[in-house]
């Protein structure tokens, strides 16, 4: 009896240390990019990301700081293609399914400001294509023996999975509501400096003309002239 549980334990720790192996190739293939750049005034950036044959990508881009938040966006295939095309807009997503092998070009357009730079957050996300199921035949294969194990391995890589695929899409989601947060926070400082200013503006007018209501009064009423009766 102890045997038989040494021998199932054995199994379970292959089996463990197969999967793990397995599920770091796949999810390895998850080429997730995101940064911040400034966009100079009248100028063009493009960036190059490299994707596989009938894989995915998504493209995420939001303008968090410059003036009018707004700016261009392109997106170009391999082949010279131009798939995408925004015109000063604030953010965007896009995606590309299936892609072509080779290298995508993103480009951000800031030409129409002569002024402003802007700040620009960007995500790209790009999924290797989807493998063939002979390996999950394999672990099937491998899960059969010892009375049909407690857990199948197929529940097991799928639950694992799973979970690997809703903590990417959380630290996603997170990305965006920070990139949110900071475009939200630009906007109150912009306009609590607006405000102020003007507020100070409106100040000063109106003293300017207390004070000079006060000297036209007394300029009338302080008439040194004597008339003689």
């Amino acid at each position: 009896m102890e045997r038989c549980k040494e021998t199932r334990l054995v199994v379970c720790l292959l089996l463990f240390l197969t999967l793990s192996v397995d599920l770091g190739f796949a999810f390895g293939q998850n080429k997730d990019t995101e940064f911040t750049f400034l966009l100079p005034p009248g100028a063009t950036e493009c960036f190059f990301q490299t994707a596989t044959k009938n894989g995915s990508m998504e493209v995420e881009y939001q303008v968090i700081a410059g003036s009018g938040l707004d700016v261009g966006f392109t997106l170009i295939s391999p082949n010279g293609y131009r798939l995408v095309s925004d015109f000063r807009k604030s953010d965007g997503i896009h995606t590309v399914d299936p892609t072509e092998e080779g290298d995508y070009r993103i480009c951000f357009d800031n030409s129409f400001s002569h002024i402003s730079e802007k700040m620009v957050y960007v995500e790209v996300i790009v999924d290797g294509p989807e493998e063939d199921d002979e390996d999950d035949e394999d672990w099937a294969a491998l899960a059969e023996p010892e009375d049909s194990l407690e857990y199948k391995l197929e529940d097991i890589r799928d639950t694992m999975d799973s979970v690997h695929k809703n903590l990417e899409r959380s630290r996603q989601l997170q990305t965006t509501l920070r990139a949110f947060e900071a475009r939200d926070r630009y906007l109150l400082e912009d306009n609590l400096w607006r405000v102020s200013f003007w507020s100070s503006v409106s100040l000063l007018v109106m003293v300017s003309v207390a004070l000079t209501q006060i000297y036209t009064l007394r300029r009338l009423f302080s008439d040194k002239h004597r008339v003689c009766t």
